[in-house]
């Protein structure tokens, strides 16, 4: 296939040159090449396209509307060079992202509007799930996942590292006598994400390793923090989700003088090579946001 449409644009160049020698010249091949490559041409389709004599060549009646069908392909490929090159110099076209969604539905929704205000001709699809995508199989182009990818056959992109922290709502720790220690924790309710099974907390040279109770347990972390503003108990939120409500006082810290691990946010895509420019941008505007660096340092 690949080589008849390299011989049907010779034989264009052949009918624009009006020679074997011309096209030859132009294509930077040996004139009997051109000849045989025609000829063979010929021989596929079972028509003869071109009346040689020694002095000159003429198409014949099934040449000509041939040669028709040869210059649409020869400018299909030059509007899709255009297209290409367009793509090049101004980034457009569609991202398909995937991404976590505590941070989908807060950090990434406001990262994605300052995108599209700076790069208004790249559309954006958002897939905002705690379900682990697969990026090439489900036709994603970049994901934000928390923690060091896994997967070893895709490019990983550090944006930085984010604090978690304990918080409840003051209405129901004021059930229970203060908590001192995370010991007291199996005496409370807590709302737990399925990712995270457990959580050693530290204090100085002190470890405490805490095993979730599964009495409570949901895949997003929205959820986790609707709940503990409810009332429903100890859950364990990224910075980001807790910042505005502890401003408010409608959540707290608890434990506040034990520290639990963060987790690190990656950009993930599957190749660092020939990638759109709308991706390329896109991937140095999260890794340069502010609304990211906010919370992940």
């Amino acid at each position: 296939m690949f080589k008849a449409l390299q011989d049907m644009a010779l034989f264009a160049l052949v009918a624009e040159c009006g020679s074997f020698t011309g096209a030859a010249r132009r294509a930077e091949l040996p004139k009997s090449s051109v000849s045989q490559r025609i000829s063979r041409l010929e021989q596929t389709l079972g028509l003869r396209l071109i009346n040689r004599t020694t002095r000159q060549l003429k198409l014949t009646f099934a040449g000509e509307r041939y040669l028709v069908h040869c210059q649409e392909m020869l400018a299909a490929s030059e509007r899709a060079d255009m297209a290409i090159e367009r793509l090049r110099e101004n980034p457009s076209g569609r991202l398909r992202i995937t991404s976590p969604a505590g941070i989908g539905a807060t950090l990434l929704a406001r990262l994605n509007a300052d995108f599209q205000r700076e790069f208004p001709d790249v559309s954006l699809e958002v897939s905002v799930s705690d379900e682990i995508r697969d990026l090439v199989q489900d036709g994603f182009d970049v994901a934000l996942r928390t923690g060091r990818p896994q997967d070893s056959s895709l490019i990983g992109r550090r944006i930085g590292y984010c604090e978690r922290l304990l918080v409840a709502s003051p209405a129901y720790l004021a059930q229970y006598e203060p908590l001192i220690h995370p010991s007291q924790l199996l005496k409370h309710r807590s709302i737990a994400h399925r990712a995270w099974r457990e959580s050693v907390l530290k204090r100085g040279e002190e470890y405490y390793r805490w095993l979730l109770p599964q009495s409570h347990v949901t895949d997003n972390l929205v959820y986790a923090r609707e709940c503990a503003l409810d009332g429903g108990g100890i859950t364990l939120l990224p910075h980001f989700l807790t910042d505005e409500i502890m401003g408010r006082g409608d959540l707290v810290r608890v434990l506040k003088q034990w520290e639990v691990e963060g987790n690190e946010l990656w950009l993930v895509y599957p190749s660092r090579k020939l990638n759109m420019p709308a991706l390329n941008n896109y991937i140095a505007f999260a890794c340069n946001s502010s609304i990211l660096g906010q919370y992940y340092r």
